[in-house]
């Protein structure tokens, strides 16, 4: 059992995670791997687009990392939950350096190939499906149960944070150095995340379970037993549809910058910028309310306010202003995703945290038919006309589940 530092009476206050030293090094190697994850995001959509100048491919970059969790995500949570957590992120971490060296090479030299790099995409996306179960194993296992709430909300206001300022830095760095150079950092970045994820895991007892069967049997019994779980089920489903329509906003950002605002890289990385603060925002309200009772009417809630925002962000065409309504954006997503895990790590039963995750790294996987649908949508009508649908229909999901799910609505 993990034991606060001596400094703390107990764990308290909006950062009372920080009392257990075995999350404070988890919390500094999950904001490594997001600062990993912003570089190469912003490098490859801005790539694809200048050179395509087409919405739709630059869209499918996300499309493309994203499909492959539909197969792996169940055996990342799976593998999260079977063997120790920290080889699995240092493992992931260098393999994710390996595929961006990978993509700088062919960004450097064979761009004209552009389904080379779709490949790598698609390839980088099943590895780093073992990731974010491993992560999040890791967050709830080296604090206790009744601080696991302000666990994940510290984490994501950590990730989100560094999202915040890797957003801009990414943009500044394509600008001077090239996207080659960005993309080969981003990797360095993620073997430096997994050593730092290793040394964390060891301070964490049992974070694994040893059971007998194969991976695939964790796998169909997780499903089994997650889709018997009321709060569980409905969570994955608003989860399907607001990844859907909601996150696909992050697969258009390289064309809402260029044909809806007029701005140019570093104007795509500013956007990301005040988008990632928002995510900081959301986060830190999440920490501020404690182990809030209502968690799944919160969910609700948020699911309602963040299609408002997907809606109106770019509506106006005004740079200034998209500055300024990006950071609802942010804020919401960041409420929406944690409030998610929060919810799924506290209604499955300990030795399914990874699966959990997993599953629910499944669910979203269903998201690169926003992309795609966002991308062809904005391809044809206009990227704000896009988004203008897509939150309707993330408010709608919301409303749906206030309606619908009265145990959701009560958890």
């Amino acid at each position: 059992m993990t034991t606060p530092d001596p400094s703390f009476s107990r764990p308290r206050g909006p950062f009372a995670a920080f009392a257990f030293p075995q999350f404070r090094r988890v919390w500094l190697a999950s904001v490594i791997f997001s600062l990993g994850n912003w570089g190469e995001r912003l490098a490859i959509g801005w790539v694809v687009l200048a050179e395509t100048d087409s919405v739709f491919l630059a869209a499918a970059t996300f499309a493309v990392r994203q499909a492959p969790q539909l197969v792996a995500a169940p055996f990342g949570g799976a593998v999260a939950d079977r063997f120790p957590r920290g080889k699995v992120l240092l493992l992931s971490g260098v393999y994710r350096a390996v595929m961006l060296s990978l993509m700088a090479l062919v960004v450097a030299n064979w761009l004209e190939h552009l389904w080379l790099i779709f490949v790598l995409l698609a390839v980088t996306g099943m590895g780093s499906s073992f990731e974010f179960p491993s992560v999040q194993g890791m967050v709830t296992a080296s604090v206790p149960r009744k601080v696991r709430m302000n666990a994940v909300s510290v984490q994501s206001t950590g990730t989100r944070t560094v999202g915040a300022f890797g957003a801009l830095a990414s943009g500044i760095a394509i600008d001077f150095f090239g996207a080659p150079a960005t993309l080969v950092g981003s990797g360095l970045v993620f073997v430096f995340g997994g050593l730092l994820a290793l040394i964390a895991d060891r301070g964490i007892r049992k974070t694994v379970s040893r059971r007998s069967g194969t991976v695939f049997s964790d796998v169909v019994e997780g499903f089994r037993l997650m889709w018997g779980l009321p709060v569980v089920r409905t969570i994955l489903i608003a989860a399907t549809f607001v990844e859907i329509f909601g996150f696909a906003f992050g697969a258009v950002m390289p064309a809402v910058a260029k044909n809806a605002l007029g701005v140019d890289v570093k104007g795509l990385g500013t956007l990301n910028m005040m988008s990632g603060f928002g995510s900081v925002l959301g986060s830190i309200l999440l920490v501020s309310l404690g182990n809030f009772r209502r968690k799944g009417l919160l969910l609700i809630g948020i699911a309602l306010v963040y299609g408002l925002f997907v809606a109106t962000f770019s509506a106006s065409g005004s740079y200034a202003l998209a500055l300024i309504l990006v950071v609802g954006v942010g804020a919401s997503a960041a409420a929406f995703d944690a409030m998610q895990w929060i919810l799924l790590q506290l209604n499955v039963p300990d030795e399914m945290r990874g699966r959990a995750i997993g599953a629910w790294a499944f669910a979203i996987g269903f998201g690169w038919i926003g992309h795609l649908g966002l991308g062809a949508v904005g391809e044809l009508v206009g990227v704000q006309w896009a988004l203008a649908g897509a939150g309707v229909m993330v408010s709608l999901t919301g409303i749906l589940a206030f309606l619908f799910a009265p145990r959701l609505r009560n958890a």
